[in-house]
């Protein structure tokens, strides 16, 4: 891996975390503040990117998709909370299972259907896939073709986060620790939970 990706994928990690964290903050503690979830749109795709980066660049691929789900799991009593018991953890899993094994995609694809953003989520991750090893425009004419079928007026606003994708010039950002990265999706869940119903 050459320094440009490391960073950028670095750089794409942390825009990932915060924007979350922002989507969150307005989810819990300011439903009322919608411009929140609309910057927290931009999350999702990011970490579609980390992880389609992942599979392409772990050494264990085994020991990364177990990563994945045993904190889906994990992470399941708090996510409920919010309707969803197949988290986004789940459809990252399923993204790099197909991604790793085309073989597998059919049935990742079903799957999907199941997981938090669905269809529509895994769908995306394919045309980001797409978008940034194949072939450029084609794939962002994917991703615009999936906001499209979702027909969200909210969720439309991850085409923002093309602009970040594609971008190659990212300067050099503090490595996330991977348990961390893993840690931190459950526990900021965990204390707005808390704030919010301390309130």
């Amino acid at each position: 891996m050459t320094k440009e990706s490391y960073d950028k994928i670095n750089a794409i990690k942390w825009i990932g975390i915060i924007t979350m964290t922002i989507d969150h903050v307005g989810y819990y503690l300011f439903p009322q503040m919608i411009w929140l979830r609309i910057i927290g749109r931009i999350a999702f795709p990011c970490f579609l990117y980390t992880t389609i980066q992942g599979v392409e660049h772990t050494r264990n691929f085994k020991k990364y998709l177990s990563q994945l789900i045993v904190t889906g799991i994990l992470t399941i009593p708090i996510t409920q909370y919010s309707g969803t018991t197949f988290n986004i953890l789940f459809t990252l899993a399923l993204l790099a299972i197909s991604v790793k094994d085309k073989r597998f995609f059919v049935l990742s694809l079903v799957l999907s259907y199941f997981c938090e953003y669905g269809i529509y989520g895994f769908l995306l991750g394919w045309a980001i896939y797409y978008m940034v090893s194949f072939h450029q425009g084609f794939g962002v004419f994917l991703f615009l073709g999936v906001q499209f079928l979702a027909g969200s007026i909210i969720q439309i606003f991850a085409v923002l986060a093309i602009f970040l994708l594609l971008n190659s010039t990212y300067s050099h950002t503090k490595k996330i620790p991977k348990i961390f990265g893993y840690l931190y999706y459950p526990l900021h869940q965990v204390l707005l939970l808390a704030i919010r119903f301390n309130l």
